[in-house]
């Protein structure tokens, strides 16, 4: 797909706010100015909103604060200024009766954060199950150039040698301790093993497959699904993307450029391969709606039927996504289709790149 990025310098919506001598300029830009940020910043240069689902009661996200200043790093360092923003965090963890049900709400509230303050682009920051696609459904509704960084997954749980993924070792632990092969000193004691650092569940759950889909559609960048939370390298991908959102606006490049039909069949295939959720299905016919592409149950049947699982881990297999990412991550996956016919190698990403 070819793209024709808009002229520069230009204009940006955020001038609406402050630039300019009005009354109502003065007005936002002083009240901004409380918090230090000096005369330049208000310049016209990019305003790039961190939308960050950080909330202690929600696990996954819990470092994504930390996360977020190399975010800004990056968005310096490209000639932007950046404005953290928290959102709507709808936790798996801690949601009663189910985060599913405030998916949509936080969606809605997303979107409005982004529709009605001064921002020209958006940095989703994301990573717990609903998070995702929430934060996509949001950004894709108001089109302005967005890109997502996920915290990524959590380390390898360990057990008396056995690996441990989040969730699937619980329900099993579970029922072990009711046919009587697990005692419950021990399910206890192995609580202690499950959760060995910040980040994500590390099993392909929900978490892992919506940042692999995210990826996959093109609204990250290359590699960064897989990255451990607490490697050194999910840091750099946050700087890297910082950088990236101030050259997306500056091109006005949008979801809607990226969120084509092509990048949601990849996406589809994708799942297949990767033995992903099926929640990748409720949220992806969600976001499509967003764009206004008439994706069906039947396109996933059509597109993913014949899809062999290439990637052995945890709840369908053996392995989990540390080891996920040491084998490759998300692009040999997507290598590996491309090989075998089954990429549209001509979809647009958040890099200014195809597929």
């Amino acid at each position: 797909m070819s793209f024709a990025p808009a002229p520069w310098p230009r204009r940006l919506r955020s001038q609406e706010w402050f630039g300019g001598d009005s009354r109502d300029n003065i007005y936002h830009r002083s009240w901004m100015k409380n918090q230090g940020f000096p005369a330049d910043l208000f310049d016209g240069r990019p305003v790039i909103g961190i939308l960050n689902t950080w909330s202690e009661l929600t696990p996954c996200n819990a470092h994504l604060h930390d996360l977020a200043q190399r975010v800004k790093h990056g968005i310096f360092e490209a000639g932007g200024f950046p404005v953290e923003v928290p959102v709507f965090s709808a936790a798996e963890s801690s949601f009663r009766p189910s985060a599913m049900m405030f998916r949509n709400l936080a969606a809605m509230a997303v979107e409005e954060a982004i529709r009605g303050q001064p921002m020209d682009g958006c940095v989703l920051m994301v990573g717990c199950d609903k998070t995702t696609p929430s934060l996509l459904m949001g950004a894709a509704s108001v089109d302005l150039p967005a890109i997502v960084v996920t915290g990524g997954p959590m380390l390898n749980g360990w057990f008396r040698g056995e690996r441990v993924g989040s969730g699937t070792a619980l329900w099993q632990m579970s029922e072990d301790i009711k046919a009587g092969r697990m005692s419950r000193a021990d399910f206890l004691e192995a609580e202690t093993a499950m959760s060995r650092s910040p980040g994500s569940c590390n099993t392909m759950g929900t978490a892992s497959t919506m940042a692999s889909m995210a990826e996959a559609l093109g609204m990250a960048l290359s590699g960064n699904a897989a990255i451990p939370a607490v490697d050194s390298r999910r840091r750099m991908m946050a700087q890297l993307t910082g950088r990236r959102i101030v050259q997306m606006v500056k091109d006005d490049l949008k979801p809607s450029d990226v969120l084509t039909r092509a990048a949601f069949e990849n996406a589809i295939r994708c799942n297949g391969a990767i033995g992903g959720s099926t929640n990748a299905v409720i949220h992806l016919l969600a976001l499509a709606g967003r764009v206004g592409l008439d994706l069906t149950l039947d396109d996933w049947d059509r597109l993913g039927r014949d899809v062999p699982t290439i990637v052995n881990l945890m709840p369908s297999g053996k392995y989990l996504m540390e080891e996920f990412f040491y084998a490759g991550g998300l692009p040999v996956v997507l290598k590996r289709l491309g090989e075998a016919g089954l990429l549209n190698r001509d979809a647009l990403t958040v890099s200014g790149q195809t597929a």
